[in-house]
């Protein structure tokens, strides 16, 4: 049972200080930024791709 009001907020500072610090270990330590990086930019040339087409069969189609 928690007797003091402020208990819950500092549980909670904790856990979000947990997941905030894993995180950043996962950044620094196994290269996942790097990983993230190299998946984000092979994201955006694919979506770049789909919009020129969408783009290109918009204007064969008004033409």
């Amino acid at each position: 049972m928690i007797y003091r009001p402020w208990s819950l907020l500092s549980s909670t500072v904790v856990v979000c200080g947990g997941v905030g610090t894993a995180g950043l270990a996962g950044i620094f330590l196994f290269g996942v930024k790097e990983k993230l990086q190299e998946y984000l930019c092979r994201e955006g040339e694919r979506l770049r791709q789909l919009d020129r087409a969408t783009m290109e069969a918009n204007r064969a189609r008004t033409s």
